[in-house]
């Protein structure tokens, strides 16, 4: 899909390398420390995923409401694409490696503690009520998030008209910010805010709040209108609060930014999503989202993004240095990039043997559960990214 297949590959890859580029527990000075610091802020990928998904999905939506079987068909390609290689993942934690690996029961009793959580898609919950898993499953919170917004916003869609919808996603984006800033002043335990769906929503209701502008009058003039100034106003600032959360390390910081934070980080990032997708054939930013490495890497992400923290769990498991490669001619960095090369390189070998001998075979049933809807061609969007801004 072009640029939006960039704006997902830029997504996976920041996010990988917050997760692989491994701590270095000791000489955070110079370069080593300062390689480090910038590796850890790619956590923002996740919400720019998010954004996309918000973007993506409520596109599709509103171009379908009024197709038949739109509520079958768009549950049906969510299924086949989605599930199998889930499921896939957590039948292989849950039933071969306890298996083949000799574990402390402390492990596997927590195990089965989240059993219901990950498999009904509220690992989220589970991880904040429950605790962390003792395996590498942690990073599936975010798909939990993504599955319980599409589970109830395809019924929003059908119910609420396009122009009440927009005013709803506004709503709902100042109450999640209300509600963020309520919990700390009550609680004091910004954990929630960093997985619980309801702190979490506001980068996909933003996405779904840009979808549904660039479908209404004046197209993507009007959503140019109010998300770049917007953008602009929140990238420095939301860069400032993810700089003092890195480097401070501090519980007030992590509380910032998870209530005014995340509602600056997603605006700055709608800014990008709007960058990429508007962007002017043979420009630099259009040349760089629709280029293949790009375009490659958002093809696979999902894949990569279920397996990476996988890869990344069997180098520590058998090759112990990982976790905190020694220093080679000084410095920790050439071993600690070795690491984040070898586990990427490793997760994109995995994904591509997933999705030709797997996940593609789920989805040939996509065609039991076809699309039928009008695609507008009057956003004000270039003819060329045109499809990519309506899926």
């Amino acid at each position: 899909m072009l640029a939006l297949d960039g704006v997902r590959g830029l997504a996976i890859i920041v996010v990988m390398i917050n997760n692989v580029y491994p701590p270095t527990h000791a000489a955070l000075a110079g370069a080593t420390g300062f390689v480090w610091h910038l590796s850890n802020l790619g956590w923002v990928g996740v919400d720019l995923f998010f954004v996309l998904s918000g973007f993506l999905i409520t596109g599709i939506l509103s171009d379908t409401k009024n197709a038949p079987r739109y509520l079958r068909n768009f549950y049906g390609r969510r299924i086949v694409r989605i599930f199998p290689l889930f499921y896939a993942a957590l039948c292989v934690i849950y039933f071969v490696v306890p298996a083949l690996l000799h574990h402390p029961g402390g492990s596997v009793a927590q195990l089965h503690r989240l059993k219901w959580f990950e498999w009904f898609y509220v690992g989220n919950f589970g991880y904040y009520f429950v605790g962390y898993p003792p395996f590498p499953t942690v990073h599936l919170w975010s798909l939990a998030v993504e599955e319980q917004f599409y589970f109830v916003w395809p019924l929003i869609v059908l119910l609420v008209e396009r122009e009440t919808l927009k005013k709803l996603c506004v709503a709902l984006i100042a109450a999640s910010v209300a509600l963020s800033i309520l919990w700390m002043l009550t609680s004091g335990d910004e954990k929630a805010l960093y997985l619980l769906t309801p702190f979490r929503a506001q980068g996909l209701l933003l996405g779904a709040l840009m979808a549904l502008t660039l479908r209404g009058p004046g197209g993507a003039r009007a959503l140019t209108r109010w998300l770049k100034p917007l953008a602009l106003a929140s990238a420095a600032p939301a860069l400032a609060l993810m700089l003092w959360t890195e480097l401070s390390r501090s519980r007030v910081a992590a509380a910032v930014v998870g209530t005014l934070g995340f509602p600056l980080i997603v605006f700055a990032l709608g800014g990008l999503l709007l960058a990429a997708v508007g962007a002017a054939p043979g420009s630099r930013t259009h040349r760089f989202f629709t280029s293949k490495t790009m375009r490659f890497m958002g093809r696979y992400s999902y894949a990569m993004y279920v397996f990476h923290e996988f890869v990344l769990w069997g180098a520590n498991t058998f090759v112990p240095w990982t976790v905190a490669p020694p220093k080679v001619w000084g410095s920790h960095v050439p071993l600690g990039i070795a690491v984040l090369v070898v586990v990427v390189g490793v997760t994109v070998a995995l994904s591509l043997l997933s999705w030709h001998l797997y996940e593609k075979q789920f989805l040939k049933l996509k065609r039991y559960f076809p699309y039928a809807r009008e695609v507008r061609q009057d956003t004000g969007i270039a003819a060329d990214v045109a499809s990519a801004a309506i899926p």
